[in-house]
């Protein structure tokens, strides 16, 4: 079995790292295309100690090795590349997306700080066929996650990231094994680009409700929080407390 895998940060870590203790994949059948980030180091030692093919290219770049190495699963895992056509044609079996929400809810790149400011009761897991639309492929597996309404962006990232490393042992057995049945993904749905949410600038005339979900939907050390535009200076707000003493 070879799998194939783009990959970024600790879920690609983790589950790599699954693959190969977990579920007795041997090194040279993982072919991973990652990127070479310093924010993505510790994944990157992991790869070199262990000698595993890993690049950091455009598809059109690797394409060729990829036919070579010839896949029959393809993960990706908190990747950032789109995947042409001609890249997925390239997998024998299954080519499989993990994604941060509860799809065809909060397509693209930046559900968590979205969901968080739209005030949703809940979120979750997707693990989806990958086609040539972005987040449109089969649902094969989700998980709902209930909110509490004090996440951070933060926090949310992290335990949606812990969710699918949680997860994957099990939906990995039920890949291989045949025991998964696809559900066609609904259309609709909001897409949301990697963009930071109204350039990261708390708006004063939305209600404290909102500027409250916001402040917490801009929490994501160590990048700078929600920001205030008071008396001609730009001031991080990390808390409702810290704006409401701005303000009254």
């Amino acid at each position: 079995m070879n799998i194939f895998i783009d990959g970024y940060g600790v879920v690609a870590h983790s589950i790599v790292r699954k693959l190969v203790e977990n579920h007795n994949i041997p090194t040279d059948r993982i072919f991973v295309n990652t990127y070479f980030k310093s924010e993505n180091q510790l994944f990157l030692d992991y790869l070199k100690q262990n000698n595993i093919n890993h690049l950091d290219e455009s598809y059109k770049a690797i394409k060729n090795e990829l036919s070579e190495f010839s896949p029959d699963f393809f993960f990706t895992l908190y990747g950032r590349r789109i995947i042409p056509p001609n890249i997925l044609s390239e997998v024998k079996l299954r080519s499989i997306n993990l994604h941060p929400s509860l799809l065809p809810e909060y397509k693209g790149c930046f559900s968590c700080p979205w969901v968080i400011l739209n005030r949703e009761d809940t979120t979750g897991i997707t693990f989806h066929e990958i086609v040539e639309e972005v987040d449109a492929g089969d649902i094969l597996y989700q998980c709902e996650i209930k909110l509490s309404g004090v996440e951070t962006a933060y926090s949310l990232y992290h335990m949606l990231a812990s969710k699918f490393i949680e997860k994957f042992d099990s939906f990995f057995l039920d890949l291989v094994n045949s025991k998964l049945t696809s559900i066609k993904m609904n259309k609709g749905g909001n897409y949301y680009p990697r963009k930071i949410p109204y350039d990261g600038v708390i708006d004063a005339n939305w209600s404290l409700a909102r500027i409250e979900a916001f402040i917490r939907a801009m929490c994501f050390p160590p990048f700078m929080g929600a920001i205030f535009n008071h008396n001609g200076r730009q001031i991080e707000i990390n808390n409702i407390e810290q704006y409401k003493k701005l303000i009254l």
